[in-house]
């Protein structure tokens, strides 16, 4: 077999396309994020509403915190978070989203998709970003530990979770006209 025909078997692999449609949405959706002005014009106006969104939340539940922009401060003992570009959830959300764009789906079952993996991962940043609101005022060192490892972590494998029900949900695919059936 020679190489190029083995190329064109491989390109039809299933397995090979998803990796490379995958990594190319991937690493799209990456690079559109840094671009200035995407990062002036929607990324920081998008971190300052989950700010706003988690202070609003920080004071429903009797909390005090003053929202300045992406910043969160404790009015009294003066401690602060500043969410950055990276700390948004939007870099999970776009793993998920290269993830639903490489599998086979229609367009309305991953838009779908996307709206549950928007909903799963941004309420549970902005359980991170409160989490780490209230950690950080009482221990550098835990607020360390929870921000750089747990929660990044956990943000991963809530959009890995929601990709996996996401493929449970999708109705069966039919293989290449073979159908088995069990008596």
């Amino acid at each position: 077999m020679s190489t190029h025909t083995a190329l064109r078997r491989g390109l039809r692999s299933p397995s090979l396309r998803f990796l490379l449609v995958f990594c190319m949405v991937a690493l799209l959706g990456f690079a559109i994020e840094v671009i200035p002005w995407v990062d002036d014009h929607v990324v920081t106006p998008f971190i300052a509403g989950l700010a706003g969104l988690s202070g609003k939340f920080i004071l429903m539940t009797g909390g005090l915190a003053e929202v300045t922009g992406t910043v969160i401060r404790h009015p009294l003992n003066g401690f602060a978070i500043r969410i950055a570009n990276g700390c948004s959830g939007l870099e999970a959300f776009i793993l998920l989203a290269a993830g639903m764009m490489a599998y086979p789906a229609t367009w309305r079952q991953r838009a779908l998709g996307w709206g549950a993996g928007v909903v799963a991962i941004m309420s549970l940043n902005v359980v991170r970003v409160i989490s780490l609101y209230y950690i950080g005022q009482y221990s550098r060192e835990w607020f360390d530990w929870a921000h750089l490892y747990a929660w990044d972590v956990l943000i991963m494998i809530d959009g890995m979770v929601v990709f996996f029900l996401w493929i449970r949900w999708l109705p069966p695919r039919r293989r290449s006209g073979h159908v088995c059936k069990a008596s």
